[in-house]
């Protein structure tokens, strides 16, 4: 029967202080590799902030305008400060990754001198390269926090930024496939794919203009069946709840189901005659709408809309509620904001609202 071989505990040791050794050397490689592809990212992101919003711009997207003039102070804070950051870091970055380079050398050298047995040189080299490896780990860490101390406030803003702008992307998207045109004046401010828990639950599209609130479901047709059984069929958009957007009394986050988790629930003034409409939607798409559902009711909404349209001093719109142009009766009843037309309670004819 062999004999298992015996361990050394001066080799075993030697080896342990070569891992510690190399760990130390790959993690300062390490901190100043993701330094340089954080300026890297950075530098992309922000480039690629201008080309973003004069996409969504053009495709109709005129709300947010805080964008417009966040996008500018980030891009020209980033020419002013970009260069000299990236400079900095390869001041640094560079000398050390020399250091580290000639230290991952040193370190083979080592292992082929435990490997050979050869302990006493293995000890020298291995006390130099403890102490040498440690430091470098130190200075790296050091300096690639003090290279990208001054954008860290860049990249806080640019988080921000492009979740705004990942929210207008989407909803000009989504606007795209919406069965329903925009009305006059009406613009496109969020759009965010949901489930209506009432009913048949269809999944769907929760819409809000500057004007409206509407949710499009999908609903299945059948085209053709075969002894009982649907050989063909196909999707279609059809509105399901369509309101002016100040019928909605309040949009509340709260748990929707047992199993459909976090949604939001949207609740009409009780005139409207309509029951709280609950929807599933992805946690932090609940908070975004609430927040835009703020936004657009408090006036923000519009005035951004005006703002990026040219108009510097949008007035306050008054409504002036004509007669009934079928029976000559005034209008009696509440008017929502976003509301563009009322049905006359007399004759029942369309009463449009200018």
């Amino acid at each position: 029967m062999a004999t298992p071989p015996q361990s050394n505990p001066v080799k075993d040791g030697l080896y342990s202080r070569l891992n510690s050794i190399e760990s130390n050397l790959s993690e300062a490689s390490r901190l100043l590799n993701e330094a340089q592809s954080a300026l890297n990212s950075l530098d992309a992101a922000i480039g690629g902030l201008a080309g973003r919003l004069s996409t969504i711009r053009g495709r109709g997207y005129a709300a947010m305008g805080h964008l417009d003039k966040t996008v500018k102070l980030l891009s020209d804070k980033w020419a002013e400060v970009g260069s000299g950051v990236r400079q900095s870091l390869a001041n640094t970055a560079v000398p050390l990754n020399g250091q580290i380079n000639t230290a991952q050398g040193e370190a083979r050298t080592l292992r082929e001198l435990i490997d050979m047995d050869n302990f006493p040189a293995a000890e020298g080299l291995a006390a130099r390269l403890s102490s040498t490896s440690e430091s470098l780990k130190m200075n790296a860490s050091r300096e690639a926090a003090q290279a990208t101390a001054p954008v860290r406030d860049l990249n806080t803003a640019l988080g921000a930024v492009d979740r705004d702008l990942k929210v207008a992307e989407t909803t000009v998207e989504l606007f795209g496939q919406a069965s329903f045109p925009l009305q006059q004046q009406e613009s496109p401010v969020l759009a965010i794919e949901g489930k209506v828990m009432e009913g048949e639950k269809s999944h769907g599209t929760l819409y809000f203009t500057n004007h409206r609130f509407v949710f499009e479901g999908q609903k299945e047709v059948v085209l053709e069946k075969h002894l009982f059984i649907v050989t063909k069929k196909r999707i279609e958009r059809v509105v399901m709840i369509e309101r002016p957007v100040g019928a909605v009394h309040q949009i509340s986050k709260g748990r929707v189901g047992l199993l459909a988790g976090i949604g939001v629930f949207v609740e009409f003034k009780p005139e409207v005659g309509l029951p709280v409409s609950s929807f599933d939607v992805k946690r932090w798409e609940a908070d975004v709408t609430t927040r835009f559902f703020r936004y657009i009711t408090g006036g923000e909404a519009d005035r951004d809309i005006a703002a990026t349209h040219g108009v510097t001093n949008p007035v306050a719109p008054t409504i002036k509620l004509a007669r009934c142009p079928a029976c000559g009766a005034p209008h009696s009843g509440e008017i929502y904001q976003g509301q563009t037309s009322v049905q006359c309670e007399y004759c029942g004819a369309a009463v449009a609202i200018t």
